[in-house]
């Protein structure tokens, strides 16, 4: 019986955890309608203006577009080519860059 409560507490406590990292993302569902109506860049693009600041670099993380009360985000984590990351944020009607911190 002990068994089955540690599995359960050991689930909860992972989609907790997963629940939070994804937290404030918008859905595909979302985010479909407001590329459409030019409201947020695809994020083919938001990829591409994260590269251009570490060119050679790799996306590490793709994050997601949050809505803020400002407006919309992409943040994402780089990897840059001599393997150093970067936290970034991306406005994401604009594509300017926001915040770029060395992880």
């Amino acid at each position: 019986m002990k068994t089955n409560w540690l599995i359960t507490a050991a689930g909860a406590a992972a989609l907790a955890v997963m629940g939070a990292a994804y937290a404030g993302n918008l859905s595909p569902k979302e985010l479909d309608p407001l590329v459409k109506s030019g409201r947020v860049l695809p994020l083919d693009r938001l990829m591409d203006a994260a590269l251009l600041e570490h060119e050679g670099g790799h996306i590490k993380d793709g994050g997601g577009v949050k809505d803020t009360k400002g407006g919309y985000i992409y943040e994402v984590e780089v990897t840059d080519r001599k393997g150093e990351e970067w936290d970034m944020a991306i406005d994401a009607t604009t594509g300017a860059l926001l915040k770029d911190e060395k992880d």
